[in-house]
């Protein structure tokens, strides 16, 4: 008798113990995920409003697609504000996205979370495209007839991938147990990119710093390395 009350006592010690170290977490499906990304606005030269779609395709991948829209009045660069009379940006992204399925991991506890989309690490794959259309004061001390009103046509096209490694995790709410729905979405990525850019007149204005180089023709019209880094709010549902 005493035996068996013994094993009774410790099964139920192991089970408390089993109970107490429970890391499971509780996430009700999602299917598409609305996104804004503050650092476009903020930290991006060509500063834009974005705002995007992540909708999954089956429970480890997903496809994602955002849009960009900015012009001066955006912009964080006060030399661009002073030295062009106006522009647009239009950016358009396209994503492919494969989720590991661990979300959390801590090797001393033992503890391996398999989470469902959309959480945890994961490898993309990213097309974008991108159309700048700018008119750019100039300074002129003599009179030239190749700039009519003192000002030049500026139109720039870019288009590139880049391969991203990112991490989306939910904001802690007040249950370790269960999870919110407001996201967050950090990646770092790597590729290339290629410009091209019209001038009309067909004149090089451009002088020194990184502002005006980027409209440089002979600097603008080839293939360039491109590095991707953000963070991205999103909103599952």
């Amino acid at each position: 008798m005493l035996f068996y009350l013994r094993s009774f006592i410790c099964l139920l010690l192991l089970v408390r113990s089993a109970h107490g170290q429970d890391s499971t977490i509780q996430y009700l499906p999602v299917h598409v995920v609305i996104k804004l990304a503050p650092l476009s606005l903020l930290l991006d030269p060509d500063a834009t409003i974005q705002g995007g779609l992540e909708v999954r395709c089956s429970p480890r991948n997903s496809v994602q697609a955002e849009v960009d829209f900015g012009h001066k009045g955006l912009s964080v660069v006060p030399d661009e504000k002073q030295h062009f009379a106006d522009w647009s940006i239009w950016r358009v992204r396209s994503e492919w996205r494969h989720y590991t399925g661990r979300y959390r991991t801590n090797s001393r506890k033992n503890i391996h979370i398999r989470s469902p989309f959309p959480l945890g690490n994961y490898l993309a794959i990213e097309g974008f495209a991108k159309q700048i259309n700018a008119t750019k004061n100039l300074v002129l001390y003599d009179p030239d007839p190749n700039f009519p009103n003192n000002q030049q046509e500026i139109s720039r096209f870019v288009l590139g991938s880049h391969i991203k490694w990112g991490r989306q995790i939910a904001i802690p709410g007040q249950s370790l147990s269960t999870l919110p729905r407001v996201l967050l979405d950090f990646y770092l990525g790597v590729g290339a990119r290629y410009g091209i850019t019209e001038l009309t007149p067909p004149i090089d204005t451009s002088g020194g710093g990184f502002t005006y180089d980027r409209f440089r023709p002979g600097l603008s019209n080839r293939l360039q390395p491109s590095l991707a880094l953000g963070l991205k709010i999103g909103f599952g549902l």
